[in-house]
């Protein structure tokens, strides 16, 4: 074990001695080579133009491949005459030009102006290579004495008269008929559709007077959007479906843990035919209903359930489209209204057990209505204001009246996306119904619903 040890030791000294020896070697065969240029041309050259040591270059060979200073005259050329000046400081300083640059302030890039100190650069490089080349012509593998003194001129060839002909020959004949490149045109589509839903932990707050009961709480939130279009020639048809479903916790309500929040079931389909520019005659339906059974609390009286109520309105008009375009790729905006002159709306309720007084007046009796037939005028608007990619504004405006009594509705979703699925949502909703009494503890027809959410977003 000792033994191997001590003769690794032993070949591993000997390895050392002999690398030693060759490095002795090399560096006196180095010393030894000519260099081609005098010390003093060669510190002097390297010092003022590059940054780096005197002893970069080794030899003529050597500084001919990394600087045009020492290229030889037949590649480089053109400086002939004879100057008579002596090799130092003062001498290759320029009449008018700057003073000689440091290592230092070339390196640094320091000097100004640009144009001056290239120019200053250029002038000493053939300073130098004069000064180089005038005495010491044997150094060059090409000197001016050794160019060629005599002219050569050039010689005409004529061309035979007698030329031979080559028959090119194909493998096979070229066809008669060549097929025209098919054109692709793709099918156009004249229906287009969009789906749009969310699933997401919310926080809910409602004024007291809200048509489907006071909401206080934290929820979970689903919404959907789809939308399915037609445009071909002056017709356009625009459907909507729009879901929206919560469920809330309810700590103030003794008989149940978990109620049904906001929801709603809304289709609207509006068909146009292209009247003038942007405005189109239009006829609009539109029905809407809530879906789930909702209880006042503490109590089996629902405050809404499917079909009850429900509004259904139609009306003729016409309605103004308008999609400007942008610079900015990822900026839109939609916007969509129709007027309505002559409407009519039904609203009715499936469940007579409801609480109607939300939703109807009483006749001139006393006696709880139950449903409402009525004509009157509509406008509805919608519109989706899209800031970038990440930022989405929604707005949708309803209104109607029979001139006696107002049902109005706006509602704003800013959709703020933090990732491809995730997003969060601010939500805000204001209805104005004088068709009920007001609520107790309210004085006012103004309903106020605002949510945050958070949570999955998905589009397509």
């Amino acid at each position: 074990m000792k033994m191997s040890y001590f003769y690794r030791q032993i070949k591993y000294c000997a390895l050392l001695a002999a690398c030693s020896i060759l490095f002795i070697a090399h560096s006196n065969a180095q010393q030894k080579r000519p260099t081609g240029l005098s010390p003093e041309v060669m510190s002097w050259t390297v010092s003022t133009l590059e940054p780096w040591s005197s002893d970069r270059y080794k030899s003529l060979k050597e500084a001919m491949i990394d600087n045009k200073v020492f290229i030889p005259l037949v590649f480089y050329g053109g400086l002939f005459s004879e100057i008579d000046f002596k090799f130092s400081y003062d001498s290759l300083r320029l009449n008018d030009g700057p003073p000689l640059p440091s290592p230092y302030e070339y390196k640094s890039k320091s000097l100004s102006p640009m144009f001056r100190h290239y120019k200053f650069l250029k002038s000493l490089e053939d300073l130098v290579y004069k000064k180089v080349m005038l005495p010491n012509p044997s150094y060059f593998k090409y000197s001016y004495q050794q160019l060629p003194t005599t002219t050569i001129k050039s010689e005409t060839i004529e061309t035979s008269k007698d030329l031979i002909k080559l028959e090119a020959k194909t493998s096979s004949p070229p066809p008669k008929e060549v097929d025209p490149v098919i054109k692709f045109i793709p099918d156009r589509k004249y229906w287009i559709s969009t789906f749009a839903a969310d699933i997401k932990f919310s926080r809910t707050k409602t004024s007291v007077n809200w048509h489907k009961g006071e909401i206080d709480n934290t929820n979970i939130y689903t919404f959907t959007n789809t939308t399915y279009n037609y445009a071909r020639n002056n017709v356009t048809i625009n459907n909507t479906l729009t879901t929206k479903f919560t469920i809330i916790n309810a700590p103030k309500d003794t008989l149940r843990d978990y109620t049904i929040g906001d929801d709603e079931l809304r289709i609207r389909s509006v068909f146009g035919l292209k009247a003038i520019k942007l405005w189109s005659y239009s006829f609009s339906a539109e029905f809407f209903t809530s879906m789930g059974n909702k209880y006042i609390p503490n109590t089996e009286i629902k405050q809404a359930a499917f079909l009850s109520p429900f509004t259904f309105t139609t009306g003729l008009g016409m309605t103004y489209m308008v999609r400007p375009k942008f610079k900015k790729p990822d900026r839109s905006i939609d916007l969509s209204l129709t007027i309505d002159p002559l409407s009519f709306m039904y609203k009715t309720s499936k469940n007579k057990e409801i609480n109607l007084a939300a939703y109807f007046q009483k006749d001139k009796e006393g006696n709880q209505l139950h449903s409402l037939k009525t004509f009157g005028s509509t406008i509805n608007m919608s519109q989706s204001f899209r800031f970038n990619k990440n930022i989405l504004l929604t707005s949708r405006f309803y209104y109607f009246t029979n001139y006696e009594l107002v049902t109005s509705e706006f509602e704003n979703k800013l959709d703020i996306n933090l990732s491809k699925y995730f997003s969060t949502t601010l939500h805000l909703f204001l209805r104005y119904d004088d068709n009920v009494k007001k609520a107790e503890g309210s004085d006012t027809y103004i309903q106020v619903f605002d949510m945050l959410a958070f949570g999955f977003s998905y589009r397509w």
